[in-house]
C-alpha cells in the first residue's frame, strides 16, 4: 500500500511539471532525461481472515461412578482357651561307673648278693728293731741295732659289693567303665492353659453406593484462518532506473 502511494505521488509530480511527453518513450526523447517513469504491474492485495468452525458439537453422556469397596480386617475366634492336663514321663540318662575288676597285687623276687674277689696284703710278722752280734775288721764284736722289715703276704677275699636283697613287683588294679541308668527328672502331671486362636479374616465394606449423574459437554468451537483477496491488482508510474546522465 505505501508503495502504490508513493507511485501515485510521483505520478501527479510528473503531470505538474509538464513532463509527460518526456515519459512517452526513451527513443522519442530529443534531449537528455532528467527522471523516467515506466508503467509496472501491480499485485493483488491479499489478507487473512479468521472464521470460527464448530469442530465438536456439545452432547451430553451419563456418567456411572461404581461403588467404593475396602477390604477390612476383623478379628475371628478360631478356637477358644482350653485348660488341659499334661503328663511329663520321667527322664533318665546313664552315668559313667569305674568299677574294680581285679586288685592290685604285690609279688616278691630273691635278688641274691653281688660280690667279687679282692686281693690284700696282711701282715704275717710285723717288722721291729733287734740287736745282732757283729764282729768289726779286726775281730772286735759290735752289737748294732738291725730294723727288721714286716713278713706280709697276699690274701684274696670274696666282698660283698651288692647284699641279697627282696624286690617287689607291684600289678596295678584293673577297672571297667560301667554306664549305669540314673533318675535326671521325675515323671510330673501338671494343668497347663492353652491360649485361644484367632485369625485376621478380610471381608469387603461398601463404603460409597454406585451413582449415576449425566454430564454435558459444550461445543467445542475453532478458529480457522482463511487468506481473502481484498483489492484487485492494477498498473502504476514507477521510477525507473536511468539516472541523470542515461539516454
Amino acid at each position: 500500500m505505501r508503495f502504490s502511494a508513493k507511485v501515485a505521488g510521483a505520478a501527479v509530480l510528473v503531470s505538474m511539471m509538464g513532463v509527460a511527453p518526456a515519459l512517452a518513450g526513451h527513443d522519442g526523447c530529443h534531449g537528455r532525461a532528467i527522471e523516467c517513469y515506466e508503467k509496472v504491474r501491480l499485485p493483488d492485495v491479499y489478507a487473512t481472515q479468521a472464521r470460527s468452525v464448530v469442530v465438536r458439537p456439545a452432547y451430553s453422556e451419563v456418567v456411572q461412578t461404581p461403588p467404593v469397596v475396602i477390604n477390612q480386617t476383623e478379628k475371628v475366634l478360631v478356637k477358644p482357651g482350653q485348660w488341659h492336663v499334661q503328663r511329663t514321663p520321667a527322664v533318665y540318662g546313664s552315668r559313667a561307673e569305674r568299677v574294680l575288676v581285679q586288685e592290685a597285687t604285690v609279688t616278691y623276687d630273691h635278688v641274691p648278693a653281688v660280690t667279687r674277689s679282692v686281693e690284700r696284703t696282711v701282715v704275717v710278722r710285723p717288722g721291729g728293731v733287734k740287736w745282732e752280734h757283729r764282729r768289726g775288721l779286726f775281730g772286735r764284736e759290735k752289737l748294732c741295732k738291725v730294723q727288721t722289715p714286716p713278713v706280709t703276704r697276699t690274701v684274696t677275699e670274696q666282698v660283698v659289693v651288692a647284699p641279697a636283697r627282696r624286690v617287689a613287683h607291684q600289678t596295678p588294679a584293673v577297672y571297667r567303665t560301667v554306664n549305669r541308668p540314673v533318675l535326671i527328672q521325675r515323671a510330673s502331671v501338671s494343668r497347663v492353659y492353652e491360649a485361644p486362636m484367632y485369625a485376621n479374616v478380610v471381608r469387603p465394606v461398601v463404603v460409597r453406593d454406585a451413582s449415576r449423574r449425566v454430564v454435558s459437554h459444550p461445543a467445542v468451537v475453532g478458529v480457522v484462518h482463511e487468506r481473502v483477496k481484498v483489492r484487485d491488482g492494477g498498473y502504476a508510474w514507477s521510477r525507473s532506473g536511468r539516472g541523470l546522465f542515461g539516454h
